[in-house]
């Protein structure tokens, strides 16, 4: 996920319920899910770039609203008329406040809301020279109470400079900064505490270059460089008042990357996009190298030896070539036919545990232990307009074979292991499945249908008994609806409604008792067993608009409207994580011990809605 070039390792707000991305800033978003350009890498999944707006060069302007989820306020205006401007939104939640009228969850200093900040300048230096830079920061708070709970944010700033050297020859040099953390901690106080960070930093030096060959050939060519630094664990315990720093030594990393592609039109049926990309990854010092002999599939590593080396030394470098090709073929004025083929190289990876209650987020590089990922994609899709454009519908199949890919052991320590390559694995994985979209654009009663069956499997020797499982990306079937209705000029009527198969989980399927204690097991060894129950919710809002005309007839020049609604308006507690405890009673000595089982719901109930919006 791009945001004016710059990385966000985490999209989303409120565990999803919101995009981290601000609509009154957004100027333009683009999702290659196929066919993606060979500007592009670094990932194996597809790419969403979303471009900032670069505020009015013209006039003031200011839109907002004040709700009782969350308020707004954008300004945007000239510095110096028609040749430089900025625009500036923010946002704040406060769902935590108000929820606190409809339950007792959000008690004792407990807190669940996030604010985001965006900002853009762009300045025309002359007609061949301009000139951008901007930044977003945002985070994310959800407290159990006081003292515990978790948070995440992210940081970026990119600047832009745009040369246009002739009619055929565009020049774009952007360089970057993004800065992702995660922060967990819990305990009574601060005499007995446990606090833990974990953070990657990117930055990076991009020139492209666009050449217009001819009115058939748009070249494009350039590079990339990329500087990381992974802090796996900033962490400090304190137990009693002392304190134990644990924390482990951050890592670096630098990716390069060059690319070149054509798009190419052949009369005015076929339109190709073909190019190649190279990329390479260097994992340096200064730290830790670590070797391991292999044991048995799916158990820890034996560590063999530990060696320090020194500032920017080479402990790991890997190449690869990266093909891209795709076709576009209009069968007729309203119909077309797309396939593409993807070849990509991953050289970052994210550990994440989601079957502990709050999902951890750990990026780390490529190693001279941990390979990168690679993906090869194919995808073919029909396109087609109906009722001369009131109506768009496509379907689309797609496969994608992966190797490499990330998976850990049974019993991973993933939190603060210092040595948590033992623990890593590494196998295949698979993705296929097909995609459906009917979109109306026109008319009184707008919106869209889509649905997509998937699957996702990996299969990782020792784990699962060598056989495939669903990975936790799996959804069988994603349904969404969203649909409007214009009443009248003035009032319209919107509905949103997503149905998710729920995610695979690994659950004991057996347990054993120690010493007064439970101890739960998986007798079949078997990975992502059982699935959480589907997710599944549906909202509501009314829009009213302001008046368009005054008493006197004149046309107002601000507008304004009021948006009355509910969130999950049934009342679904679609389940966050599920997690197992035994009782504290005990049992007289012929009977088990119990356990019970607890699902963690973030929104459990309706949330109603009501906001006042405005711009001028």
């Amino acid at each position: 996920v791009l945001l004016d070039d710059a990385p966000v390792y985490n999209a989303s707000h409120l565990l999803g319920f919101f995009s981290v991305f601000n609509p009154d800033a957004v100027k333009d978003i683009k999702l290659y899910k196929g066919g993606i350009p060979s500007q592009y890498g670094g990932r194996l999944a597809s790419i969403l770039d979303i471009q900032m707006k670069e505020g009015n060069n013209k006039k003031l302007g200011v839109e907002g609203g004040v709700g009782t989820i969350f308020s707004r306020l954008t300004v945007e205006a000239p510095i110096i008329k028609d040749k430089a401007s900025f625009i500036i939104a923010g946002r704040r939640s406060y769902a935590d406040v108000f929820a606190k009228l409809f339950t007792d969850v959000l008690a004792d200093g407990a807190a669940f809301n996030y604010w985001d900040l965006t900002a853009k300048v762009n300045y025309n230096i002359d007609p061949n020279n301009r000139l951008y830079l901007s930044g977003y920061i945002g985070e994310d708070l959800f407290k159990f109470d006081k003292n515990q709970g978790f948070s995440w944010g992210n940081k970026t700033a990119t600047a832009r400079w745009n040369h246009l050297f002739n009619d055929r020859l565009f020049f774009n040099l952007t360089t970057f900064y993004s800065d992702y953390t995660y922060d967990l901690a819990f305990g009574e106080d601060d005499n007995d505490k446990f606090e833990w960070n974990s953070r990657i930093r990117t930055g990076a030096f991009k020139p492209q270059f666009t050449y217009f060959i001819d009115t058939k050939n748009e070249l494009s060519f350039g590079g990339e460089f990329l500087y990381y630094k992974f802090d796996p664990a900033n962490a400090v315990g304190v137990s009693a008042g002392q304190t134990t720093n644990i924390s482990l030594d951050p890592k670096y990393a630098y990716e390069i990357a060059a690319y070149a592609s054509n798009k190419q039109s052949i009369g005015n049926s076929v339109e190709l996009e073909y190019g190649l990309r190279f990329s390479g990854f260097l994992y340096t010092g200064p730290g830790l190298v670590y070797e391991f002999d292999d044991t048995s599939p799916g158990e820890r590593k034996e560590l063999t030896s530990i060696t320090r080396v020194e500032d920017r030394s080479v402990i790991a470098d890997y190449y690869g070539v990266e093909p891209r090709f795709s076709i576009r073929y209009q069968i007729n004025d309203f119909s077309s036919v797309k396939a593409s083929y993807n070849l990509m190289n991953q050289y970052v990876h994210l550990i994440s545990n989601t079957v502990a209650s709050n999902p951890l987020d750990v990026w780390t590089p490529s190693t001279n232990n941990i390979k990168p990922e690679q993906g090869t994609q194919y995808v073919l899709g029909y396109f087609r307009n109906l009722r001369n454009n009131e109506f768009e519908a496509s379907a689309e199949v797609f496969y994608k074979e992966t190797k490499n890919q990330i998976e850990y052991i049974d019993g991973a320590d993933l939190l603060i292991n210092q040595f948590i390559e033992a623990d890593l694995l590494s196998g295949i994985g698979r993705s296929y499945g097909f995609e459906a979209l009917l979109k109306k654009s026109t008319g009184r009663t707008t919106g869209w249908i889509s649905y997509t069956w998937s699957k996702s499997e990996l299969k990782v020797e020792g784990i699962n008994r060598s056989e495939w499982y669903p990975t936790r990306f799996d959804q069988t079937h994603n349904f969404s609806f969203t649909g409007s209705y214009e009443i009248s000029k003035r009032v319209s009527v919107s509905t949103n409604f997503s149905f998710i198969t729920g995610t695979p989980t690994t659950f004991p399927t057996s347990r054993f008792e120690m010493q007064g204690y439970v101890v739960p097991h998986n007798t079949y060894e078997s990975r992502n067993n059982i699935r959480i129950k589907d997710y599944h919710r549906l909202d509501i809002s009314l829009t009213i608009n302001g008046k368009e005309f005054k008493k006197n007839g004149d046309r107002r020049k601000n507008s304004d409207y009021l948006v009355i609604g509910a969130y999950n308006i049934y009342g679904r507690r679609n389940p966050f994580s599920i997690y197992f405890s035994q009782g504290s009673d005990r049992p007289s000595p012929d009977l088990p011990i119990p356990t019970k089982g607890t699902q963690v719901a973030i929104i459990g109930s309706i949330i109603p809605a009501i906001s006042y919006n405005f711009k001028f």
